[in-house]
């Protein structure tokens, strides 16, 4: 009998009894997603791992159907293929249907069943930073899966007003309607008043913006969901006018926490998780200041 084991990411043995999970999507190498969850594996003993899949927006069917026909546990599914993922699953959650956005595959049997577990993780990381969504005046920045899964998770927490604001007109009205929510567009006019009538800011657009700092001011709560960086260019000019802010590992976390548990039917070990999600960012920051040193 052959007992040998491969060693995958972070040192987990893999055996041939090893169940896969992973992350889908494109342009996602800089996914702290792998670390965190092979850590909670690692630590709860569970012969599992997790993997990324870079999938071109053409190849989504062929995508959902390798995790059935390859007996793949489940996947997440992040930008741009939140919504693309759709019609192709057996089984999609109320909330998940009523968005129209998933970001949890979890395979039983072969039937695949999809639900959103972004509302969830931002709600909670916005409470683990003491922010309350209850009677807040909310600006949401995009259109995607997670600003649809924010605008509904607003909408449920009786936030006193939401906007949407997106560069596809089209789009951000679709996302507006997931929470009765105004749709404007991203032009300086009508962001700017935005931004002023906003106690609680979400950016849900992966890229810079042009901005002008006087639109921020003390009092204001500004979460970007972007973890690629500690500090993003939004996060920085909201500070420099008083505002708090924060970047979106607690969204990663607490959004991922809620993905291990649908796979694994088991609680998942969040300061584990924490833990290595932390780790990964100090070596990532660290990487990045010697790479600036040496140019």
């Amino acid at each position: 009998m052959n007992t040998s084991r491969e060693h995958g990411p972070g040192g987990h043995a893999i055996s041939g009894s090893t169940r896969v999970v992973g992350v889908c999507g494109q342009g996602i190498g800089y996914t702290l997603s792998p670390a965190m969850h092979n850590a909670a594996f690692r630590h709860c003993g569970l012969d599992y791992v997790y993997v990324t899949f870079e999938i071109a927006t053409s190849g989504v069917r062929q995508a959902v159907e390798g995790i059935r026909g390859l007996g793949l546990a489940g996947v997440n599914v992040t930008k741009p293929l939140k919504t693309d993922v759709l019609p192709y699953l057996d089984e999609v959650s109320e909330e998940a249907r009523r968005i129209g956005s998933i970001n949890t595959i979890v395979n039983h049997g072969g039937r695949l069943a999809g639900t959103s577990t972004d509302g969830a993780g931002l709600l909670r990381a916005l409470g683990e930073k003491g922010v309350s969504v209850a009677g807040s005046r909310l600006l949401i920045l995009g259109a995607g899966g997670a600003a649809r899964a924010a605008c509904a998770m607003a909408r449920g927490q009786g936030a006193a007003s939401i906007t949407i604001a997106a560069r596809n007109a089209e789009r951000a009205r679709e996302t507006a309607s997931v929470g009765d929510a105004e749709a404007i567009t991203l032009s300086p006019s009508d962001l700017g008043a935005a931004f002023r009538g906003a106690d609680l800011v979400i950016n849900a657009i992966p890229l810079d913006l042009p901005l002008e700092a006087g639109w921020f001011a003390a009092g204001q709560f500004v979460y970007d969901t972007r973890y690629d960086q500690a500090e993003t260019g939004l996060m920085r000019c909201a500070r420099s006018r008083g505002a708090e802010t924060s970047n979106g590992t607690g969204m990663l976390l607490f959004q991922g926490a809620a993905s291990f548990e649908i796979w694994t039917g088991r609680a998942a070990p969040v300061e584990v998780m924490r833990s290595a999600l932390e780790e990964q960012l100090r070596c990532r920051t660290d990487r990045e200041e010697t790479a600036c040193c040496d140019t």
